[in-house]
């Protein structure tokens, strides 16, 4: 199993989102298993689904949490976050019939920075305007530099009231990346071209769009979560490369894990 795979796991599941609310423990650590079901890159029509050990971590601090994956906050109010966090995906497959002579896709991690801003709120749910900006690396081997990615969204959210409540999270918006991102994923080199595969550079700009849903409950000393998410590359700078395939796709995953300690 690839090093890099199990942190990126938990790295990339949007079904650890919580918000810290009181009785909430500062720190819960325990064990446990997710499915995830997912592209081998947003265009593609192979998938491939993994069965996989979670670690499972929350840490509450007041400048860093770990909680959607690692997040740094350097700035909050009530209505206004600034904070860091990230993002990542999982290696391509080795016999993806759409890349046939092509270098492998590997694993990733995105991370920059995030200005949030509550454009309402009630009693129960907030709105909010979500502006992360991620900076893209290639984990394999060295840590190169892929590119970047803004992805400006409104996500709606439902904290957990009380410690054992549900928590849901529906978030949507386009997403623009650079040259060196969208070249990474759907360029096809002069020496990669084949009868079915012309050559293609690939532009920065618009490249689709995307809706996330996360749910997440404790039950006791065991958490369960999950997610869903919808991408689609229609009338994107992307759409008319060779390796787009179809024009949407589904990701989806589950986790279950065993709660050893909070405190």
């Amino acid at each position: 199993m690839n090093k890099h795979i199990l942190w990126l796991v938990w790295l990339i599941s949007p079904a650890l989102f919580a918000d810290h609310v009181p009785g909430h423990a500062k720190l819960e650590w325990g064990v446990g298993l997710a499915a995830l079901t997912l592209p081998d890159y947003r265009g593609s029509t192979r998938e491939q689904s993994q069965l996989l050990p979670l670690p499972y971590i929350k840490y509450r601090g007041y400048r860093l949490r770990v909680d959607d994956g690692v997040e740094g906050r350097f700035f909050q109010t009530p209505d206004l976050l600034l904070s860091i966090s990230g993002n990542g995906s999982l290696p391509s497959s080795n016999d993806n019939p759409e890349r046939a002579g092509m270098e492998k896709l590997d694993a990733t991690v995105e991370i920059g920075p995030s200005l949030e801003y509550r454009v309402m709120h009630d009693e129960k749910t907030s709105l909010w305007l979500e502006l992360p900006l991620r900076f893209a690396l290639n984990v394999e081997d060295s840590f190169d530099s892929i590119g970047s990615v803004f992805s400006p969204r409104l996500a709606w959210r439902k904290p957990a009231q009380k410690k054992f409540d549900w928590k849901f999270r529906l978030a949507a918006g386009p997403l623009y990346s650079d040259e060196n991102y969208n070249g990474y994923y759907y360029s096809v080199k002069t020496s990669e071209v084949t009868p079915t595969r012309p050559a293609f550079t690939a532009q920065d700009g618009f490249s689709g769009y995307r809706i996330d849903f996360t749910y997440s409950r404790r039950m006791g000393q065991y958490w369960f979560g999950g997610f869903v998410r919808y991408d689609n590359i229609s009338g994107s700078e992307i759409e008319d490369s060779p390796l787009v395939i179809t024009d949407s796709n589904f990701t989806a995953g589950i986790g279950f894990a065993w709660v050893l300690s909070e405190k």
